[in-house]
């Protein structure tokens, strides 16, 4: 098997280094622009010691044009946000799957066009959504679709973490996810709960967003946002709270869940509780999941396992598109300051 690496920063490395204990028989090359070649750990450190181009026998192409040559089974994109969706569509228009980086794409613009082409040349195109594979995530799936909380009263997503802090091997302020021009922002940087979101309960009816870049960093994108969004699910409307931050201490993800049998309480750090109404008690579901690393090897094996067998993987861009718009509807009402109907924004 062969696969064509672009972008191998932190994330790519990790995909590099799982793809490579999932198939001891891969072939690894890579389209470099930049002359970075140290081992970023999966714990986000920089080893300066290693060269991973002479670690893991990567062959170096300066394009995708030339590439080509290498004749790649699939590749993995994982540059920065606002070049996924041209490097996406390049690679597609050569007929080479893909397994793409969260998000899709940094605007609407060239998405239609991107979902067309997929469509159009078959190719398999698969979105980087660990999140789906974790026990936690997939259970309370399991819970509403089997109707176990009842009617639905309103739900609470809070995120925080601390970007700053993130790599200790680049200036924040050289980060992708600090700077417009390449696509950075928390909503698009921690979009996973909000695909979530689009996994449980589908589109929402609409939105309205506020906040903003609060923060005294110097950055050119929003740090923190705060959205109320209004869902219609089994025909009952409710409310939906979504708290996003990456400029907090300390770190937290928490999803609430209220129904009319019940509450789910997902902390990722603490595991899923389920407060049941008739018995009055807090039952702990699943304590915890995998390693965080395991859930990125599960997306791999998926998109791989895909690719070999011919069947869609549990990430493919049609499952995870809504939610994609949803992020995109989120920038926008942030920065109109209107409630954006999702009626009209639908591709």
């Amino acid at each position: 098997m062969k696969t064509l690496f672009i972008g191998l920063g932190g994330v790519g490395q990790r995909h590099m280094r799982n793809l490579i204990n999932l198939r001891k028989d891969v072939q690894i090359a890579a389209v470099r622009k930049y002359g970075r070649t140290f081992e970023i750990t999966n714990s986000l450190h920089a080893n300066k010691e290693v060269d991973i181009i002479k670690k893991y026998g990567i062959k170096i192409y300066p394009s995708i044009n030339e590439a080509v040559k290498f004749k790649p089974d699939f590749a993995v994109v994982a540059n920065p946000t606002s070049l996924h969706l041209e490097t996406c569509l390049e690679l597609i228009n050569k007929n080479i799957p893909v397994l793409l980086e969260k998000p899709i794409s940094s605007s609407y613009e060239g998405l239609a066009k991107l979902v067309e082409n997929i469509k159009n040349n078959k190719i398999k195109v698969s979105i980087g959504y660990q999140m789906r594979f974790h026990s936690n995530a997939i259970l309370i799936k399991d819970l509403l679709e089997n109707n176990k909380l009842g009617k639905i009263y309103s739900v609470h997503i809070s995120i925080n973490s601390y970007m700053p802090k993130w790599h200790d091997f680049e200036n924040y302020k050289d980060y992708y996810v600090g700077r417009k021009d390449l696509g950075g922002g928390v909503i698009l940087t921690e979009i996973h709960e909000i695909d979530l979101l689009f996994w449980y309960f589908g589109l929402p009816n609409r939105l309205w967003a506020i906040g903003g870049k609060l923060s005294s960093f110097d950055i050119d994108v929003e740090d923190t946002v705060n959205v109320l969004i209004e869902y219609k699910y089994n025909g009952n409307y409710f409310p939906v709270n979504l708290h996003m931050s990456y400029v907090q201490q300390p770190p937290s993800r928490v999803i609430i869940i209220r129904g009319e049998k019940g509450t789910l309480n997902w902390d990722i750090q603490k595991g899923l509780t389920w407060h049941n109404v008739e018995s009055k008690k807090d039952n702990k579901l699943i304590i915890g999941s995998k390693n965080r690393n395991e859930l990125f090897i599960d997306l791999m094996d998926d998109f791989v396992s895909s690719i070999v067998l011919g069947y869609p993987s549990k990430t493919n861009i049609e499952s995870v598109l809504g939610g994609h718009q949803i992020a995109l509807n989120i920038k926008e009402s942030l920065w109109t300051n209107k409630i954006i109907d999702f009626k009209s924004k639908l591709i």
